[in-house]
This record gives structure tokens, C-alpha cells and sequence, in this order.
């Protein structure tokens, strides 16, 4: 019996630790408005080193990863796939802009500069 409950906890755990990031800007937008949080807009690229360590590493690190989803509804946009970038200024990355759940910039923060 101990040993299921270790095994479940460890697997729940482990699935915790995922953050669960919105498919889309638009469907972000409205889950914020839904949920009443934050949107975390993360603008990246598959080449950015910085972006992939604050996914891998910081984001998957049980605390941040249970206050993001207690927080915020976190959106990850490629700019080579969206190089428009929602018209958002984004000079490196990984860059983040926070919104208020009606769409509003409430702040902004660039991580890295590549």
C-alpha cells in the first residue's frame, strides 16, 4: 500500500510540474477574462537558449510552475512563426509582457537579448 501511494506521488508530482501554456494569444486572452488572471505573454524562439532553460528549468520547478498557474494564464508566441508579434515591441528574446484579463499591458520585462 505504501508503495502506491509513493508511486501515485510521485507521478501527480510530476505532473504538477507542467505548465499547461494556452494554445493561442486569442485563447489566452479569453481564458484570462474567464479565469479573472494575468496573461504571461512569452515571446520566443526555438533557437533561444534563454527561452528553453526558463522552460525546462524554471517552469517545470514545482513552485513557480503551482504560481503561474495560480496567477496567470502563461501564452508562448514563436516570432518566426508570428513575426508581426500582435504588435508588441520584442527587440531580443525571451521577452514578456503581462496583460490584465481585459487584454490591457500591465508590464513588460526582457529576459534575454538574442
Amino acid at each position: 500500500m505504501k508503495k502506491i501511494l509513493l508511486t501515485l506521488l510521485l507521478i501527480s508530482s510530476s505532473l504538477f510540474a507542467e505548465l499547461d501554456w494556452a494554445p493561442s494569444y486569442e485563447f489566452g486572452l479569453a481564458q484570462a477574462k474567464k479565469e479573472h488572471k494575468i496573461v504571461m505573454l512569452m515571446f520566443s524562439k526555438k533557437t533561444c537558449k534563454m527561452c528553453n532553460v526558463m522552460k525546462k528549468s524554471v517552469y517545470e520547478n514545482d513552485d513557480v510552475a503551482e504560481y503561474v498557474k495560480n496567477f496567470f494564464v502563461p501564452v508562448e508566441i514563436d516570432i518566426e512563426v508570428y513575426p508581426d508579434k500582435y504588435g508588441y515591441q520584442v527587440f531580443g528574446t525571451p521577452t514578456y509582457y503581462f496583460l490584465d484579463s481585459n487584454g490591457k499591458q500591465i508590464g513588460r520585462m526582457m529576459v534575454g537579448g538574442a
